[in-house]
């Protein structure tokens, strides 16, 4: 008969059986299938339930198991492969459902605090966990270091500010006449605050400092002042505000590419502190680490021409640069400080230098 029809087979992997058999088993292998799909989201519901994505592999894993096991199943059903008895007879035994995941799994408890109700465009202050402060860095960790050999033209669009020390870069034949002085004989770091009318230790002009800063509009201002303050002792505290005000008064006045160096304090000769004892120098060392950090707090480069002006050992002032007073700078020593700022700049593109470029020596 026609719906008996037989399949011939030719040799030991094939195996004989009629139509209506290769129907049931085929109808069989669906329902398997089926139960093994109802069975892998059950499972993988419970496993994320329980320990969460990382359950993820485990069902990857028991997906491959299953696969083989009912790629065997097909090719007993397509006549591939020859199948036991004991394995036929098991294939035909209905499988049940499994039972559902229990209900009593402990929900996992959130590590992370949750932002689903985070809103994306809102921020709140948190509490600092990093102290940014710049407060204790030794001023020569952060000086500025040598960087080429700039040429006397630099300094035409420069403006030196300070006390009657820094006067002497213009009295003397340093090079740099056509830098603008904003100097002045006994002048503390509140004479510029303050805008009170001096006479320019320089020039001669009775004027007043800050307008006489601004008029210039330099490209670069050197400031140096703080050995007066220092005659006072106990005034650290004062003198850093005073100087923090005066550079917030002059980023108000000057353009806002201007660049501002810091020039540290210098030391004196050793006898000085006899008639003055806030000038000692272990104190003016100090007081230029509080200055150097200033610098960094706002912006400034500091300049530590202390390299070129007093002795490394105890930071007083060098005998060859010394005047009477062991304050001020011959000229020996006006020379040695004029040479240290033209090697200690600031990379500009707009800088000329004397001999190679220093952007090609560094490769920057």
């Amino acid at each position: 008969m026609e719906n008996e029809k037989r399949i011939a087979t030719s040799n030991a992997e094939m195996v004989t059986i009629s139509r209506a058999e290769y129907e049931s088993q085929q109808t069989q292998l669906t329902e398997l299938k089926l139960q093994n799909q109802w069975l892998l989201e059950q499972l993988g519901l419970a496993k994320k339930r329980q320990f969460g994505s990382s359950s993820e592999k485990l069902q990857e894993g028991l997906m491959d198991q299953l696969s083989l096991s009912f790629n065997e199943l097909e090719a007993y059903a397509y006549g591939t492969k020859s199948a036991t008895p004991e394995q036929a007879a098991s294939a035909a035994v209905p499988t049940e459902a499994p039972s559902a995941a229990p209900a009593d799994i402990a929900e996992p408890q959130r590590i992370l605090p949750g932002v689903d109700t985070a809103a994306w465009d809102k921020s709140e202050a948190v509490a600092a966990t990093i102290d940014t402060e710049y407060r204790n860095t030794d001023h020569r960790m952060v000086a500025v270091p040598m960087l080429g050999t700039v040429t006397n033209d630099y300094f035409n669009t420069v403006t030196f500010a300070g006390d009657s020390i820094a006067s002497g870069l213009g009295i003397y034949d340093t090079g740099y006449h056509n830098a603008h002085y904003a100097t002045y004989v006994s002048a503390g770091v509140q004479t510029f605050v303050n805008n009170v009318s001096v006479k320019n230790a320089v020039t001669g002009a009775n004027e007043t400092p800050m307008e006489t800063i601004a008029a210039s509009q330099p490209d670069y201002l050197y400031i140096l002042v703080g050995t007066n303050n220092l005659v006072v002792q106990g005034s650290e505290d004062s003198f850093i505000a005073y100087y923090e005000r005066l550079i917030d008064m002059l980023r108000e006045q000057l353009n806002p590419g201007v660049t501002i160096y810091i020039q540290s304090i210098p030391g004196v000769q050793e006898d000085v502190v006899a008639s003055k004892p806030g000038l000692d120098n272990t104190r003016i060392a100090t007081v230029n680490d509080l200055l150097a950090n200033m610098a960094l707090r706002k912006g400034c480069y500091y300049i530590n021409i202390r390299e070129a002006l007093t002795n490394p050992a105890d930071g007083s002032q060098i005998d060859d640069y010394a005047t009477k007073d062991g304050v001020h700078f011959n000229a020996a020593g006006y020379h040695a400080w004029a040479e240290y700022l033209a090697t200690h700049t600031v990379w500009n593109r707009r800088s000329v230098y004397s001999g190679e470029n220093p952007y090609y020596i560094y490769g920057t």
